[in-house]
């Protein structure tokens, strides 16, 4: 989850002239509701969201020229090999997941942030390159994990420059790209035919953003230019010819953020710190009495979605 925005520009952010057009589509789209940045506190500044009426996708309106400011340095989780090594465990569904549609060959992740799947990805015997935004993380990738990495905030024209890959991944990066279909088509360019696209997206269907809205923790104001319907995602991977061959929101890293939803929409601060240990437990059980609902037509906060070339 690491590809945010070009440079620093300028503090002022941009406003558009129009809130009735989906940055998308095109369609006509209204004002959703407005939210700050709960998760991080780094500005007060409020951030309007439009849903479109055609694709059905939220859009940020005020993208901020200066969003890289939003990414600080700690965001990326730079880590050392015996980081990686201890915490490999996390990524080993992730790996199985890819697995169970290409067993091997050449796979390129797009936003690795520290390095952790594309580390796991390596050990289980692909062939690893990564695109990369930050420069520190890139570094990192290359001199210290030992993995091909490419420094781009321009992740299609950096796939155009690579030979066919058998697959390509995106863990939680789709919803920071303002040029969200360009990236998956190039994608679907440099995929050899069976290759895989998979994606990892916060859920704009999930139960808890109807409830929660502006409150919930997916929606990462600004960081998260636009939120995706599977729906959505899965019409536009078609119509540059992948087949949709699965999609889940119950999957291990679906169920954790399904608690980081609940335990952050309940907190008045979460970039305060840690939760009281009480709030931390009740929000855990209501967590897992949720667990039936949102279990039950990809209802959860998060989805990962597997598209194959046709």
């Amino acid at each position: 989850m690491s590809i945010s925005s070009p440079p620093e520009q300028s503090r002022a952010p941009v406003h558009h002239a129009e809130l009735d057009v989906c940055s998308l589509c095109g369609g006509a789209a209204d004002l959703a509701f407005t939210a700050v940045d709960r998760n991080r506190e780094i500005t007060a500044q409020p951030f309007r969201y439009r849903r479109c009426r055609i694709c059905a996708a939220y859009s940020l309106v005020d993208v901020p020229q200066d969003l890289g400011r939003f990414y600080p340095a700690d965001y990326y989780g730079v880590r050392d090999i015996a980081a990686l090594e201890e915490r490999g465990w996390i990524e080993e569904h992730k790996v199985a997941r890819v697995r169970a549609h290409v067993q091997s060959g050449r796979l390129v992740e797009i936003g690795p942030g520290g390095g952790g799947f594309a580390h796991a990805a390596r050990r289980a015997g692909y062939e690893v390159s990564v695109i990369e935004m930050d420069e520190r993380a890139s570094r990192n990738l290359r001199e210290v994990v030992g993995i091909d990495a490419i420094t781009s905030d321009v992740p299609a024209e950096a796939l155009a420059e690579l030979p066919q890959v058998d697959v390509i991944v995106m863990w939680h990066v789709i919803e920071h790209l303002p040029n969200p279909w360009e990236v998956v088509a190039a994608c679907a360019e440099r995929l050899r035919p069976g290759g895989a696209l998979v994606i990892a997206a916060p859920n704009p269907e999930a139960l808890q953003f109807r409830l929660l809205k502006s409150r919930w923790a997916h929606l990462d104001a600004p960081r998260h230019l636009v939120l995706l319907p599977l729906g959505t995602l899965a019409e536009r991977c078609a119509a540059v010819g992948l087949r949709q061959a699965e999609m889940t929101t119950s999957d291990p890293a679906g169920r954790h953020l399904n608690w980081m939803g609940w335990e952050y929409g309940a907190r008045r601060r979460p970039a305060a710190g840690p939760p009281p240990r009480l709030l931390a437990l009740t929000t855990l059980a209501f967590t897992l009495a949720m667990r039936p609902v949102e279990h039950s037509g990809l209802r959860g906060a998060a989805y990962t979605a597997v598209f194959v070339k046709v």
